[in-house]
């Protein structure tokens, strides 16, 4: 009996979506609703959440008779879709305690993995953010890279004039800074000036998702966990949130 079954045509959405959660989690549990799949679920150390919302309009055909859920080794998941090309078709479909996978382009090749027994209900977290930047996603790219050459933690800190990516170690820095009025940074509201630690990382799994969005926008407070935010119009909303490194000064 088929209770969920779906073809989307940009294969590279799908597979670098998942890509991006790969980078976090063993195993998921996938919403399957009218409105698309979804997914939140907290890493296994508990530092950080993804909520992924894949709509239906990203998708040629999604047919779901009911709510239903999915889980699957990510992993296992992961196998398939790298085997996918870009100008390949993939077909979901829920089907006798599995998933089976279909590509299709110059060849049709079918894959089933075994669908796990698993629960996952994870609420998100209420949080409120004094910051909020959209930047180009290739300039947090950068940042972490050049943080990384100095620590292990980058230092992320914000106001009304600008955004800065800073990182210290035995008389090592390294600083990314943009002032208001900068292309690369799009979009700047601050109420106060804020600045938390981070894990360098975690936040070089979140920016795989870079891929597939130039921006994305960043909301942090003061000692305080950050979002990160990708988006694909109409398509794909993916969302990280990272607890901060307190450190003593």
């Amino acid at each position: 009996m088929v209770k969920f079954k779906a073809v989307i045509d940009e294969a590279d959405l799908l597979k670098e979506s998942i890509g991006a959660v790969s980078a976090l989690l063993n195993e998921a549990v996938f919403k399957v609703t009218k409105t698309g799949l979804e997914l939140r679920a907290m890493d296994s150390a508990n530092v950080a959440m993804v909520d992924m919302k894949l709509l239906v309009s990203a998708f040629r055909s999604f047919d779901v008779e009911k709510d239903t859920e999915i889980a699957v080794n990510i992993g296992d998941l992961m196998s398939v879709l790298r085997r996918a090309k870009a100008t390949d078709s993939v077909t979901i479909e829920e089907k006798d305690n599995q998933l089976a996978i279909e590509l299709s382009g110059s060849t049709k090749r079918s894959f089933n993995i075994p669908l796990l027994d698993i629960k996952q209900d994870q609420k998100p977290p209420n949080l409120e953010f004094p910051v909020s930047i959209k930047v180009k996603s290739e300039i947090i790219e950068e940042g972490i890279s050049d943080a990384e050459i100095v620590s292990d933690a980058v230092v992320l800190e914000a106001d009304a004039e600008g955004f800065t990516m800073r990182a210290e170690a035995d008389n090592k820095k390294a600083e990314l800074k943009l002032e208001k009025g900068n292309e690369s940074l799009v979009e700047l509201k601050a109420n106060s000036k804020v600045k938390s630690i981070f894990p360098l990382d975690y936040l070089k799994k979140f920016v795989k998702a870079g891929k597939l969005s130039p921006e994305c926008t960043l909301q942090l407070g003061n000692d305080y966990p950050m979002k990160l935010d990708f988006k694909v119009l109409d398509k794909l909303q993916l969302t990280f949130i990272l607890a901060p490194r307190i450190e003593s000064e």
